[in-house]
């Protein structure tokens, strides 16, 4: 006999562009099983998402972080009881919201003066009490307690909807930062390098535009191998998986070497080079770390850099004869995806399963995920 409910998924990347919401019905039979019934995507409005981009900063104070963490709940809250007053759900149906949070620092290579750890704001017993729903999220610090990176987690998820018996499939996501999922017999997950992070920044430094929308500028330009090499020259691009990387390492200040040390090239060829460098480097960690028989691989792409014509082309050439496809292919569109199953992840919290998978983190085991706010 399956068990269906219905949940609410939330997300919002480090490119802080949109909420994305998933309202989804779970049926766990033999098989867990997930379909997406409604989604939204909500601009982040301006004057919060200048908040949040500061809040990236060094120099922020503990006040602006502790108002931050209230008005991102706020806002979260706010959103989702919109969503289901537009879509006239019933609020006693949905069992619980399950919210990513917005992932501020991402602290993989402490110093010696500090630790491994990750925050999130966006405090759950808020939106569980604005919107009389269980709320659960703050997944990521409980696999870095167990020796984990607290990242990737989509990696467990994608391996309970989406193995295939026949061919591997290698799940790229291109959000500010890119992570991989390899879907098979043996799981692996980690982030490949930037997303969208570095192609936004020139954006809104050479144009005040918040992204290349169809790589207009991108495809205008060329590739300079003078860029290209320099921002190929990092050791993490070497070091075998499993690894994350984040937001913070590819910061205004990495940013403005690159301008500084290139500013006689063109801002349609920095942008150019950057956008290409993006697709150069997922398909470089799969070479790497990933393909040892191309005839068993197949690739789907989802996040903001699915969008992107000249990433998703540059991809198809580097990696052919492997196929290369939108994850909407597989029925959830490339953009719920994420939100969509961060509700999954909140099952497995709801329902006392464990939410990582070793070989993804690097965690010594597998463990429940989260925090329930009641």
């Amino acid at each position: 006999m399956k068990n269906k409910i219905q949940a609410i998924g939330l997300m919002c990347g480090t490119s802080v562009d949109a909420l994305d919401i998933a309202h989804v019905e779970i049926s766990d039979g033999k098989k867990i099983k997930m379909n997406l019934l409604n989604f939204k995507m909500v601009p982040i409005p301006s004057e919060l998402k200048n908040k949040i981009m500061k809040s990236f900063e060094q120099n922020i104070t503990s006040r602006f972080l502790c108002s931050l963490n209230f008005e991102i709940a706020n806002f979260y809250a706010n959103e989702v009881n919109k969503f289901i007053k537009e879509n006239k759900l019933n609020k006693e149906e949905i069992k619980f919201i399950s919210s990513h949070g917005q992932t501020i620092y991402h602290l993989i290579d402490p110093n010696d003066t500090e630790v491994e750890s990750t925050l999130q704001l966006g405090d759950i017993s808020v939106i569980a009490k604005k919107t009389k729903i269980t709320t659960i999220g703050d997944f990521r610090p409980a696999d870095i307690a167990v020796g984990g990176q607290g990242a990737p987690l989509v990696p467990k998820l994608d391996q309970i909807l989406y193995k295939d018996k026949n061919k591997i499939r290698l799940f790229q996501n291109i959000g500010g930062m890119s992570n991989v999922s390899v879907i098979g017999d043996h799981p692996l997950a980690f982030d490949n390098g930037p997303g969208n992070v570095l192609i936004d920044k020139c954006m809104k430094y050479f144009y005040n535009q918040d992204y290349d929308k169809d790589a207009k500028i991108a495809l205008s330009g060329k590739v300079n191998k003078e860029i290209l090499e320099f921002l190929k020259n990092d050791p993490y691009y070497e070091q075998k998986p499993p690894k994350s990387t984040g937001r913070e390492k590819y910061s205004d200040i990495y940013f403005k070497q690159i301008i500084d040390k290139f500013n006689y090239v063109s801002p349609k060829d920095i942008i150019s080079t950057i956008t290409f460098f993006t697709a150069y480097i997922i398909a470089d960690s799969y070479n790497k770390f990933i393909i040892k028989d191309d005839k068993k691989y197949e690739v789907y792409v989802c996040g903001g850099g699915a969008n992107n014509p000249f990433i998703v082309k540059t991809l198809q050439k580097l990696l052919k004869p492997i196929k290369v496809y939108d994850f909407g292919k597989l029925g959830i569109t490339s953009d719920s995806k994420e939100a969509a199953q961060f509700a999954l992840l909140g099952y497995l919290t709801y329902t006392k399963q464990s939410g990582n998978l070793t070989s993804s983190t690097g965690a010594f085991e597998e463990v429940i995920l989260g925090k329930i706010a009641y």
